[in-house]
């Protein structure tokens, strides 16, 4: 477990040269290769207190939003485009088929992705009582540039073997591998986080260790003078 956020090993500097500051609540970015544990982390977060948020929950929103579905009808053209909604499956055929339309999209969603977090966290702030933690899950954290919003990272990990299997029923082997073939390396993603749990040990293990990795980050927010929970 580690003993110091990002915020103090990676030295962040804005641009006058200060250090970053950390946030009035703390910030947790919960990530991991498919499979993992990562939702099931999350479920342990919210149990403790955490407020709790879901990239993929933010990017199914955006494609709500009439601005987006204008940006990816003039690109797709109408074919993603069904009652004036995106349809989700045609989409997907598309965009999983070609790398390159995947980027596009990705580099369409993921910077309002990145504010929806942001402005979800100040809302979460202004809440009376405040919550102790704020919490995401972004499955894609450090590949799309996200890990500056938070002010720790939590890695679910476990092994390529152990991972396939949970998720067998609901997922292909091909589309497996074209998921994972878009994240980066486990030891990298290791290397980057504050934390790392090595979800192999049951939901007993994970819940212990996400319920240390709590107390971590509350004890050290005190001790840098981050503000307390409201009563």
């Amino acid at each position: 477990m580690a003993t110091a956020s990002r915020l103090e090993r990676l030295a962040v500097a804005t641009a006058d040269g200060e250090a970053m500051k950390p946030h009035r609540i703390p910030r947790l970015g919960v990530t991991g290769g498919i499979g993992s544990g990562k939702s099931t982390a999350m479920a342990f977060l919210a149990e403790l207190g955490a407020a709790v948020a879901s990239a993929d929950e933010l990017v199914h929103r955006l494609l709500e939003e009439q601005a987006i579905i204008d940006r990816v009808e003039r690109h797709f053209g109408d074919v993603v485009v069904q009652d004036e909604q995106i349809a989700r499956p045609a989409l997907a055929q598309v965009v999983f088929s070609d790398a390159g339309e995947l980027v596009w999209l990705e580099s369409l969603l993921h910077p309002h992705v990145k504010r929806l977090i942001d402005a979800w966290a100040r809302e979460q702030e202004a809440r009376r009582p405040r919550p102790p933690l704020l919490a995401a899950e972004v499955p894609l954290l450090f590949e799309t540039g996200m890990a500056d919003v938070f002010d720790y990272v939590l890695l679910v990990t476990a092994p390529e073997a152990a991972r396939r299997k949970r998720i067998s029923a609901k997922v292909t082997g091909a589309e497996f591998k074209r998921r994972a073939a878009r994240q980066l390396p486990e030891d990298d993603k290791a290397t980057l986080s504050d934390f790392v749990v090595d979800n192999t040990g049951g939901r007993d293990g994970l819940k212990r260790y996400v319920g240390e990795t709590y107390a971590t980050i509350l004890a050290e927010s005190g001790r840098r003078g981050t503000s307390p929970p409201s009563r």
